[in-house]
């Protein structure tokens, strides 16, 4: 198989803050576009495409230390394979420079140690015109340079399988739902500490956020345009306060005011610095950026929900943290929400909606978009305030 660097395919491309980004299919971010990024995308589609490598078996920029190396370097892209077990190891690492970037013994000896140290067995290196492929020959102790490059099926030699993902589960039905709330029987992403009455709504909302098979539409949401609802990512978050969150996030790509973000949202754990006994539910909102990723809300659901029965109404406090600025004030933020979006205004909280907790919740309910439509803004506004405080500084 031959690397046409004119043919392969490129990502469709989007507008953030005034620059050009690429929507990368494996990292499932916006990238800047760079002419090292173009050669990188291109050997993306070619894996996908020609190769018939699955997404799920392709890593991007991905550090050395998560295959037991001690090292903070990063590969441009491994290829994987999975053993009978469901267990994935490094097969191929494809190192990518720009176009304009020969090269040289030194780019060899870079992806011949990065092989060596996690235990890959085919090493690429291209600058999209020039391409070469080795095979690691353990006779010789060697990199053998290959005519041309092997497919996926040939780069797995038998010694790997073609791993079947199978089927995402359907999801259970509401009184298996109301059942294991009562029982305690709830996800690891639910305190246990959480009463019952907001357990129940929260379990619920955080299946509906994992059933990727059902999409919120797209269109005009007020504050934001949804292009696209992105389904599942396993992402890890920080917070204005210095804390991390881990686990499955259901991402949209927004337009907002001309600027495409990325806008996630979860169901997870967590705590007060002041009291880590206490382990609470938290709906936390996520955004990405081009320089870093943070949580620009996070709604803890044990403070916020009101249950009435089966009618749930979600507010928030206004509390927020502005990094090292500290806490800003609630009464500055009420004005950006009332320039926004006023009809969240509620006295001294922010309502932001309202479902009926008698059915599994789904992103295509006009019910449920809403919500998560006055979150999302929520979130923005929240974030609008923030960019506002760091510019007086």
């Amino acid at each position: 198989m031959i690397f046409s660097y004119e043919k392969e395919k490129l990502p469709e491309i989007y507008n953030r803050d005034g620059k050009k980004c690429y929507l990368d299919p494996i990292r499932k971010r916006l990238i800047l576009i760079t002419p090292e990024e173009i050669v990188r995308q291109k050997w993306i589609s070619f894996l996908k495409d020609k190769l018939s490598v699955p997404e799920q078996l392709i890593s991007v920029e991905d550090h050395l230390s998560h295959y037991g190396v001690n090292s903070r370097r990063r590969a441009d892209i491994i290829i994987k394979g999975n053993d009978d077990s469901g267990n994935q190891y490094p097969l191929c690492i494809v190192e990518c420079k720009a176009p304009d970037v020969p090269l040289t013994e030194s780019t060899q000896n870079q992806v011949f140690d990065y092989c060596d140290e996690i235990g890959a067995d085919y090493a690429i290196m291209s600058n999209g015109y020039t391409t070469d492929c080795y095979k690691y020959n353990e006779k010789s102790n060697q990199y053998i340079r290959l005519s041309e490059i092997p497919t996926y099926r040939d780069i797995l030699g038998g010694k790997y399988i073609e791993y079947d993902w199978g089927e995402y589960p359907q999801r259970m039905p509401f009184e298996e739902l109301k059942r294991r709330v009562v029982a305690g029987e709830i996800d690891e992403f639910i305190s246990d500490m959480t009463i019952p009455e907001i357990a129940l709504p929260a379990y619920n909302l955080l299946e509906c956020f994992l059933d990727y098979r059902v999409k919120m539409p797209t269109g005009d949401y007020g504050m934001f345009k949804l292009i696209q609802d992105y389904g599942v990512r396993i992402l890890s978050y920080g917070n204005h306060s210095g804390g991390v969150f881990s686990g499955p996030y259901r991402s949209f790509l927004i337009d907002v005011d001309g600027s495409t973000e990325i806008v996630s949202l979860a169901i997870t754990t967590c705590y007060k610095s002041t009291s880590q006994d206490y382990i609470r539910t938290a709906l936390c909102i996520a955004i990405d950026n081009e320089e870093s990723s943070h949580h620009a809300l996070q709604l803890v659901l044990d403070e916020n929900l009101e249950v009435n029965d089966e009618i749930c109404d979600f507010y928030h406090h206004g509390r927020i943290a502005i990094g090292n600025i500290g806490s800003g004030k609630i009464s500055e933020l009420r004005t950006f929400v009332e320039k926004y979006c006023p009809e969240m205004i509620d006295g001294k909280k922010f309502y932001l909606g309202t479902l009926t907790n008698d059915k599994l919740w789904r992103l295509d309910d006009p019910e449920v978009g809403h919500v998560i439509a006055n979150l999302i803004s929520y979130a923005l506004i929240r974030d609008k305030y923030r960019k506002y405080k760091k510019s007086l500084k």
